[in-house]
């Protein structure tokens, strides 16, 4: 691991909300906004040469996702927790928060962060830079997923 390499702490869900095709999709199927979301950033970490954790809300589910123990990716689910709690927390617990940068669209936590030296920008401002780097999730479209591509990114994640 680079020793002085930012790493993202990203509230998943709320980057999902950020992404109108994304959204879109969750409304239908979590699981698929969330790996579809997964697949992007991990993109992302890889083209970039970031380190990357997701903060989702919640338990981690039956099915979870093949990228979430691949450094630099990591997937983590909150419970007991909120992700707003648990993204605090591990703030408080970095012995180099300069080099934290914080996504989020809740403005207590991105507040938190910069009081405690973090860098942050908006879940919006994050879902921009996904866009100009990838053109497949991101897509700035009002058209929800047909099921012909969900079936289709179904069967890359190994459901179908």
């Amino acid at each position: 691991m680079i020793v002085n390499q930012l790493h993202y702490i990203i509230d998943g869900y709320n980057l999902v909300h950020a992404i109108p095709a994304l959204k879109k999709t969750l409304a239908h199927n979590g699981e698929t906004a969330r790996e579809l979301l997964i697949h992007s950033i991990a993109q992302l970490t890889h083209r970039k040469k970031i380190r990357c954790t997701i903060v989702f809300d919640g338990v981690t589910p039956n099915k979870a996702s093949k990228q979430s123990n691949h450094a630099p990716l990591h997937v983590i689910f909150s419970s007991p927790l909120n992700a707003d709690a648990k993204i605090k927390q591990m703030i408080e617990h970095s012995k180099n928060r300069p080099l934290l940068v914080i996504i989020s669209s809740d403005r207590e936590i991105l507040n938190f962060a910069k009081v405690c030296s973090c860098q942050t920008h908006t879940s919006n401002y994050f879902a921009n830079l996904l866009s100009e780097t990838s053109d497949s999730v991101t897509e700035k479209s009002d058209a929800p997923l047909t099921n012909a591509q969900i079936d289709e990114w179904l069967k890359i994640f190994g459901d179908k």
